[in-house]
């Protein structure tokens, strides 16, 4: 080997080993950072805020959502205005997903969809609405009702109905919840009914895909339960549907056709129930007792966390692997494996709080402000 090669294979392998190195110390940091608890925090900007007519907020990629009665902007972490859009509501809800938010008037008929640029479309129905959501297709599934019958109708963002499901409420029961998957292709609805004296829930699966041409009106499964009721149902991906019972959750698998994966019972009160893409989550508290126990399942409905805490939350909610809740004036923040994060006493009350890089920077909103505020030890 002469001395070329020799050296070109030496600055090789000591780029490398550099190379591994630099690896290695960046997944220590961002280890060290992720596990990191902190004491205070500091604000980084501010935005004027205002409550009046107040609808809510919503976790938006980064930035921040608040919807009223007469439009709705969202704000980025460098307090930058995204989009601002007018609308008269009388009692504005909200879903978002990917890029799309969509906000409709609950009791009314307007739907507005936004996307990052703004206003991406509208919809005029022609039933009062119960229920919108929204996938990151910017396909919206709207649940009404009129006098005894319910419809499920699904909507690209330029107004082209793709798929309708009508049910009548007196022999299929009334909707509690629906929900629509990621791609915007397939749906889960829980209807409650009574017969002769019993109570029954009826779960049930629609696909709107070209695979749900095969089946007959769409149906992709159907679940009954007795003496049990269903009120939530949410698609946690694009392919796994969590029930939520008033004792448990049921976990269903659905690629094309829905299939029950697990079922969990539990023991005691549901105060709140809790998702997001990774987990679902119920706690459980009795009248008569301040310690709540927060249980958190895997998408395969495995128990990943099983944890005790008397904190007397009004919100609580999950984000990445955060366990996020307040009071009026005080905020805690767990890690999905049970240690906390976080936990302070503002000044201000506290109307949402939300992460922006899930490690140390959160929205703060208040309802003067919304604050970007970076945590400190």
């Amino acid at each position: 080997m002469n001395r070329k090669t020799r050296n070109r294979k030496n600055r090789v392998i000591i780029f490398s080993a550099l190379l591994v190195l630099i690896v290695i110390i960046g997944a220590i940091y961002l280890i060290r950072l992720y596990n990191r608890s902190y004491q205070s925090y500091e604000v980084m900007n501010s935005v004027v805020n205002t409550e009046e007519k107040l609808g809510g907020y919503l976790e938006y990629k980064g930035a921040v959502v608040r919807y009223s009665m007469d439009g709705a902007l969202a704000v980025d972490n460098k307090g930058n205005l995204l989009w601002n859009g007018s609308y008269e509501m009388a009692e504005p809800v909200a879903d978002t997903c990917g890029d799309y938010v969509v906000i409709a008037d609950r009791g009314g008929k307007q739907v507005y969809i936004f996307n990052r640029k703004g206003l991406a479309g509208s919809l005029q129905m022609n039933k009062p609405i119960v229920k919108a959501e929204i996938s990151k297709q910017g396909v919206v599934a709207v649940l009404m009702i009129e006098e005894d019958t319910s419809y499920i109708e699904l909507y690209n963002k330029d107004g082209m109905l793709l798929g309708e499901k009508v049910t009548n409420m007196i022999k299929d029961g009334y909707p509690m919840d629906i929900s629509i998957s990621d791609n915007g292709e397939k749906v889960a609805a829980t209807y409650l009914s009574i017969s002769k004296g019993e109570i029954a829930n009826n779960i049930l699966f629609l696909n709107y895909g070209e695979v749900g041409k095969n089946f007959t009106d769409r149906h992709a499964g159907a679940l009954i339960y007795n003496n049990a009721i269903v009120p939530r149902i949410t698609f946690l991906d694009n392919d796994t549907v969590c029930a939520f019972r008033e004792d448990g959750l049921l976990i269903f698998t659905m690629e094309e056709i829905a299939e029950l994966a697990k079922e969990e019972t539990v023991e005691g009160k549901i105060k709140s129930v809790l998702h997001n893409a990774k987990y679902s989550g119920l706690v459980l508290q009795n009248d008569d007792d301040k310690e709540k126990t927060l249980l958190l399942y895997d998408l395969n409905g495995n128990k990943v966390l099983d944890m005790k805490f008397d904190f007397d939350y009004k919100s609580i909610y999950l984000s990445g692997d955060e366990i996020i809740m307040h009071d009026d004036l005080t905020c805690v923040i767990y890690k999905t494996d049970g240690k906390e994060k976080f936990r302070y006493t503002f000044t201000t009350n506290i109307s949402a709080l939300y992460p922006i890089n899930h490690f140390d920077r959160y929205f703060m909103v208040n309802p003067q402000e919304i604050l970007t505020i970076q945590l400190v030890e």
